[in-house]
């Protein structure tokens, strides 16, 4: 607290921590840095870092007003044409993104926090932390979401070890990561519905250590050891050197797909691996054959998301699924059911008998719970770890699907004996009483 010039009045309600660390050394980091997140709210992943992620969407083509950035600003950043070689002057005009480049999730109409909101506050910890604890000059300056333009971050993929040097150039209503095709396939994942990290430069260069990551297998993945400060194109995800570059679809494509032929023989569409075979420049003018008004403008957040019970989720897909002519509804519904909740409903099950118990009081966490009914390192209550709930949820759902489009005995039977056990343990639900309204609406 001296060193942060905090009193006891200045900490935070709740400051969490680890129980123990896995790394070889069993290194921390300095306590007052976990002090200073939880001033800000921020959680921390296992190698110091701060990070938001979001679903991996490619954009190549954008307006000012879809990333909601000046045009002024803009220009700051190099943007100073448009794509027909036109001074930048208004909200409307087509430019093409850098490939470092990356727009932000901030959609409204999610209840999750953004990435504006979890991007300043990182930095108004990062900025804290330079005053406070190595005594030096604030970096950021940030109040408001539009100094976030300009400032450079770091995506990863899962599972990776190594992270692509990102510049932040404006904000979309949506809930994906928009970035260059580049961008993608340079964290080393496919242009198609992918998860990644975005982290702040600042961040992961003051707070990140290797010292902090397990030293059992796989223990380096999800870290950055190494950034990629330069994006080649020749030596990313090879799927970037399928993609086309054009403006426009040629007739023999279509006459070509009217007979069924293979993609490949379709030969006057330029693509990247041409590109990069005759020495021409891949970043630029990638194309695009369909023009939008603007791309804030579609679903912003999945009915999924939003919808609070799992029968709800269920009942909307199955809606969906009855309405479309391809799709066979009682295929789809056996396809939830046994990909999907009977291994849910199996594991957290398995999982609550063999779980442990926490105390209430002082979290000490116990295999089993002791004959005395009580913690007996301060006395306080002692609850499960894995709920009831959490394990119930996917039951009814599976039971009304299975009935209601008449799925196999076997399946039926299964989902039988599951409930059989799971009542075995917490016994039957009592019947709820309904008023009279649920029956005379």
């Amino acid at each position: 607290l001296e060193n942060l010039g905090f009193s006891k009045e200045d900490l935070p309600p709740l400051i969490k921590g680890v129980r123990g660390t896995s790394s070889e050394e069993h290194s921390i980091e300095h306590l007052e840095k976990g002090i200073l997140r939880a001033k800000f709210n921020l959680q921390v992943n296992k190698d110091g870092t701060i990070r938001f992620d979001a679903t991996e969407i490619p954009l190549s083509y954008f307006k000012p007003k879809e990333i909601f950035t000046s045009i002024e600003k803009l220009k700051e950043l190099g943007y100073t044409k448009d794509i027909y070689g036109n001074d930048l002057t208004n909200d409307n005009q087509i430019i093409e993104l850098m490939p470092h480049d990356i727009v932000l999730p901030c959609s409204p109409e999610s209840n999750d926090e953004k990435a504006d909101e979890v991007f300043i506050k990182t930095s108004q910890f990062i900025d804290e932390l330079l005053i406070r604890f190595y005594k030096l000059n604030k970096f950021y300056n940030v109040k408001k979401r539009e100094d976030l333009i300009g400032h450079l971050g770091v995506c990863m993929a899962p599972h990776n070890c190594a992270g692509v040097i990102c510049r932040f150039i404006g904000f979309s209503n949506t809930l994906g990561l928009l970035a260059s095709p580049y961008m993608h396939a340079a964290i080393r994942r496919d242009c198609d519905g992918d998860e990644a990290a975005i982290m702040l430069l600042g961040d992961v260069l003051l707070n990140f250590s290797r010292k902090f990551l397990p030293s059992h297998r796989g223990g380096t993945q999800d870290a950055p050891l190494v950034l990629n400060g330069k994006i080649d194109p020749g030596e990313v995800d090879d799927q970037i050197l399928d993609v086309e570059l054009t403006y426009k679809y040629p007739l023999e494509l279509y006459l070509l797909s009217e007979q069924r032929k293979h993609s490949s023989e379709v030969t006057n569409i330029p693509l990247v691996r041409t590109y990069l075979k005759e020495g021409k420049d891949p970043f630029h003018n990638l194309g695009f054959t369909h023009n939008t008004s603007n791309f804030n403008d579609g679903v912003l957040c999945s009915s999924y998301k939003t919808l609070p019970t799992m029968q709800d989720k269920v009942n909307h897909q199955m809606e969906l699924v009855e309405k479309i002519r391809a799709v066979d509804s009682s295929d789809t519904a056996k396809l939830i059911i046994d990909r999907h909740f009977l291994k849910d409903l199996k594991g957290n099950l398995r999982k609550f008998s063999m779980q442990g118990f926490r105390c209430v009081s002082c979290n000490e966490i116990m295999r089993r719970p002791p004959l005395s009914g009580v913690c007996p390192k301060c006395g306080g209550k002692i609850i499960f770890t894995i709920n009831e709930g959490g394990i119930k949820k996917y039951l009814e759902p599976a039971l009304n699907l299975a009935e209601k489009y008449n799925l196999s005995l076997y399946i039926k039977q299964n989902l039988s004996i599951l409930k059989e056990n799971i009542e075995s343990i917490f016994g039957k639900e009592l019947e709820k009483q309904q008023s009279l309204k649920d029956f005379f609406g």
